[in-house]
Formats: C-alpha cells, structure tokens, sequence
C-alpha cells in the first residue's frame, strides 16, 4: 500500500485543499479530499487488466464549488430529505434550510460536503487510508447542538474500501451521514450507466410524492420497476419511474449488522461494485440530474447507504436521534473486482 499527496486548490476562505491518492498491490487506487471530505476517484483495472476512472469527479476544489450533484461528496448533517425543513425534538420546532424546493436536502445551503475538514492520513494493519474530522457547531443550518464528525476512508490489498462515519454531540440532535459517490464502471466518459447489470438485496422500497418526499408507506418491489432482487439493467424499468431512480430501497437483514446491500456489473469491461452496510437504507439514484457540464444526465449512479430519509418527520421509521452521551456510527463497505 502506498499513499501520496498534492494541492488540491482552494477552499473559498483561501484554505487549501489536500488530494490524498492510496494504491493497492492490485493497480486499485483512491482519491479523496478534505474539501468535503469527497471521494473523487477510483481507478480500477477492468478483465483484461486496462485501468480506468470509474468515479465522477473534478480535477481540482474549485469544481466541487458548484456542488454540482454532491459528487463524491460526505453528506450530513442529515442525509437527503427532510419535508419543509421542518421537524420537532423533545418538544421543540426546528427550522432548517430549505434548499431544495421546499425542502430541506443532505444538510442544507452550507451542508457537511461544503466545509473543508481536517484530514490525518494513516496505516493500520492491511488498510491504509484518510480520516477527516469537522466540528459544527449548535445551531448550524439550524440543528441543535455541537456535533464533532469523523469521515473515515480507507483501502486495503483486499480491494476493498471502508467508510465509516461516527460522530457525538453535546445536546439532542438528528443525525444521517452518507458518501454521494456517482459511479460509472464502464468508465467516466463512457456514457450513460443504463446498461450496468444491478442486483440490490433490497425486497422493499419508500415510494415518494412529487417533492421525493417519502409517503410513509413502504412498497414491495415484486415485478415492479424496482424489483432488482435478479441482476438486471438500470435502463429495463427505468422509463416507468418518471425522470429516473431517486429512490431509498430497505436493505434486508438487520439494521446495525454489516450485510450485503447491491451489486453493479458492467458487462462490457467486468468490472464490479459489491456494497455491505449497516444502514437500513440504500438511496439508489441515476443521475437523472447532472446537467451535462461537464457530466450528462444518467452518466453516473450512486448507492447511498443511509438511515430513511425524513425519518425526523416518520415515527414508523427507524429513529435518527442522537442524544449526549451516545455515539452515531455508520459502517459501509465496498469491494471491486472483475469477472
């Protein structure tokens, strides 16, 4: 395992930016930033052992500015959406920013994937990676409390990468960090992902309203557009969802325990993504989106593991409360590989 670092440019405070890039003794490498503590690539070695970009991402910090589609980025305070960035707390009303539409998404106007974190490169044992830490403070886009995040990325010789998120607070809070990875395992500038195979472990999902606020119920995807228990392409059912897949699928097994959540392979060059969470979640989008400066709609899809998206507002759904004294953890795991 090795590790390097670059000037990754500027934040807009003037602070700099750090590029870390981590390789494997199998030609796997990642990149990942302090400015929004982002992934911004992975290079993998296809069947036939021709190394591509397989990540979205830009060049320098100054393109992660227009937060263009939260690319790579470390989402939080609360992942995805909170209705009319609103919800009550130990009998309190809390009013967030609502910023988009009427709602409130991935942490609001100046959310966890436009800060810049302090990064700490390490090795330990078969991984070596980049933790990143963040403080925020009590009323940050409107939450209670004084929240301390670490961000940990890492890589080992098993072609694996960990992310594991933990964070406390000082006062009760809500909580829902994710990484916002598009991924593209034919390549970056391949085109669209419609013809990745996919398979989520995933036999229900949260239908939403035309806001992608969830309904409340939770639907069995049996024979509907949504139905990914067999590998199947992104594009089958796709034109049935509307614009396309923006869309938390629940992850069978036991919320808390590392288990299997998705599977992508792009037929064309072998490559594949296997993801393990701990999250009950797995919001699956594809990108409908990008604007085509400089990625194309659809030229990337991301599986976000996460806890149900407004869950402050959803007492059915698994609580997202953190209260002094605990600690929010969240583990996911990816592997790659070719066949």
């Amino acid at each position: 395992m090795s590790i390097s670092s670059r000037s990754f440019g500027t934040a807009p405070d003037g602070s700099a930016a750090t590029l870390w890039t981590i390789e494997n003794a199998n030609g796997l490498s990642l990149s990942i930033t302090n400015w929004g503590a982002a992934v911004v690539s992975v290079l993998q070695p296809d069947r036939n052992g021709s190394v591509d970009e397989i990540v979205l991402g830009f060049p320098d910090a100054s393109g992660y500015l227009s937060r263009l589609g939260y690319l790579g980025a470390t989402c939080g305070r609360f992942a995805n959406r909170i209705a009319k960035g609103r919800f009550s707390l130990e009998g309190r009303q809390y009013e967030l920013d609502c910023n988009n539409g009427e709602n409130h998404l991935h942490g609001g106007d100046t959310g966890f994937d436009s800060k810049l974190w302090n990064g700490n490169p390490y090795s330990e044992g078969d991984r070596t990676g980049v933790i990143f830490r963040l403080e925020s403070p009590d009323g940050d886009q409107g939450y209670p409390g004084n929240l301390k995040v670490s961000a940990d990325y890492a890589l080992d010789d098993r072609n694996r990468l960990t992310m594991e998120f933990i964070a406390d607070t000082d006062a009760t809070t809500i909580i829902n960090i994710t990484n916002h990875a598009y991924w593209n395992l034919a390549g970056r500038d391949s085109g669209d992902i419609l013809g990745h195979e996919l398979t989520l472990y995933c036999s229900a999902y949260l239908p939403v309203d035309d806001g992608s606020i969830p309904t409340g119920e939770k639907r069995d995807v049996t024979g509907g557009p949504f139905d990914f228990r067999m590998p199947r392409t992104i594009g089958k059912g796709i034109s049935k969802t509307g614009t396309g897949y923006d869309h938390c699928m629940l992850v069978d097994g036991e919320a808390g325990r590392l288990r299997p959540a998705a599977r992508a392979k792009d037929p064309v060059s072998g490559r594949v993504l296997e993801l393990h969470t701990d999250r009950p979640g797995l919001q699956l989008y594809s990108g409908n989106f990008l604007t085509g400066e400089p990625f194309q709609a659809k030229s990337g899809f991301c599986l976000e593991p996460q806890d149900l998206p407004d869950a402050p507002n959803r007492p059915s759904f698994p609580s997202v409360v953190l209260k002094a004294g605990d600690t929010y953890r969240h583990r996911s795991l990816l592997r790659f590989y070719s066949d």
